[in-house]
């Protein structure tokens, strides 16, 4: 495949997994990007594809609600997400395929290497791991030029931002038609320039959580107080800056001063030869957040519906503003372009 041609628009896609992430894929791809005409659902559990079928509405309102979609709209384009019977038929035609299956990596060469025999031969197949190289999910593969990552965060329809990871075999036409799709899709797609452990997001994220946990082991503050310095200092102006145009503004003779008096007492803490203990104990006690019930907080269903209220009407502004005045989802300012830069 040239260049020239490389990145003709897709029409149908293919989304293998429908859990929390492969759903949320699934619903807006089928939602919002213009020329895509059907979006096919499998997971190998009996039902699930259909329940996440069943599901997309909420997922349309939340489109609407943050303004991005017309509800008109919305409710015609849902007809293009279905369930697939069988991972065949859920591949039938798809010129992208969007794998979402468990972060496990037998479990994803397994079925890329499944995937790699059954898609047509120049359908882009994309997984969603949030750390695993892409090399290693296309090393089963016979075309490993069209393996790649395009990881999304959750809910994956309300973050703009996915990393889109290609490894050394990686064909260009396979990242400039991913990049394509996501920007047509109201994402921000940020290409890496090579596979790092966690990429850049998780990176940044666990570097912050690590530090965290040494202040609360330290009893410099309890995990409430924690959150609320992130919450009301740095976190809206990293939102609305980035580190680096922040050390900017900062200054660098500011942050040359902090690096020397505060670097050497940072947390160095590494957990390849055993877990911080305090995520150990919640792991031996079944602590595993939000989705248990208890993790730092306790979560009756109350307090996690109003927090995920609260995390969603943040997000939803975030979107309306990267979208502007489009309502369809085809016009947005992301779909004209793959990169944000400090000054927009």
């Amino acid at each position: 495949m040239s260049g020239e041609d490389a990145a003709p628009a897709v029409r149908r896609v293919a989304v293998a997994g429908a859990g929390l992430m492969g759903s949320g894929i699934a619903a807006e791809l089928a939602l919002r990007p213009g020329e895509v005409e059907s979006v096919r659902l499998w997971d190998p559990a009996p039902g699930a594809a259909d329940r996440a079928v069943a599901g997309a509405g909420a997922v349309a309102e939340a489109l609407v609600a943050a303004g991005v979609l017309d509800a008109a709209v919305a409710q015609a384009r849902l007809t293009r997400l279905g369930a697939a019977p069988t991972l065949a038929a859920a591949l039938e035609g798809a010129e992208y395929v969007a794998e979402a299956a468990p972060e496990d990596l037998p479990l994803k060469q397994a079925l890329f290497a499944q995937l790699d025999a059954a898609a047509a031969p120049e359908a882009v197949l994309a997984s969603n791991t949030s750390g695993y190289d892409p090399a290693a999910l296309a090393a089963g593969t016979k075309r490993p030029e069209r393996v790649l990552v395009a990881h999304y965060f959750a809910p994956a329809y309300l973050i703009p931002l996915v990393e889109v990871v290609p490894h050394a075999a990686t064909a260009s036409w396979a990242v400039e038609r991913t990049v394509a799709l996501l920007a047509a899709a109201g994402k921000r797609p940020v290409r890496l320039e090579r596979f790092v452990p966690g990429f850049v997001a998780n990176r940044l994220q666990q570097a912050l959580f690590r530090e965290a946990l040494f202040l609360l082991r330290e009893g410099i503050a309890p995990a409430e107080a924690i959150d609320s310095v992130v919450r009301y200092s740095f976190g809206p102006r990293l939102a609305a800056l980035g580190p680096f145009a922040v050390a900017d503004f900062a200054g660098h003779d500011v942050y040359a001063a902090l690096a020397t008096n505060v670097w050497p007492t940072l947390s160095a803490e590494s957990a390849a030869g055993a877990l911080p203990p305090e995520l150990a104990a919640s792991l031996a006690q079944g602590r595993l957040g939000a989705k248990s019930g208890a993790g730092f907080y306790p979560w009756p269903e109350d307090r996690r519906r109003r927090a995920t209220a609260r995390r969603d009407g943040a997000l939803r502004a975030v979107l309306q503003a990267e979208a502007g005045p489009a309502r369809d989802g085809a016009d947005a300012p992301g779909a004209r372009r793959g990169r944000a830069t400090a000054e927009e």
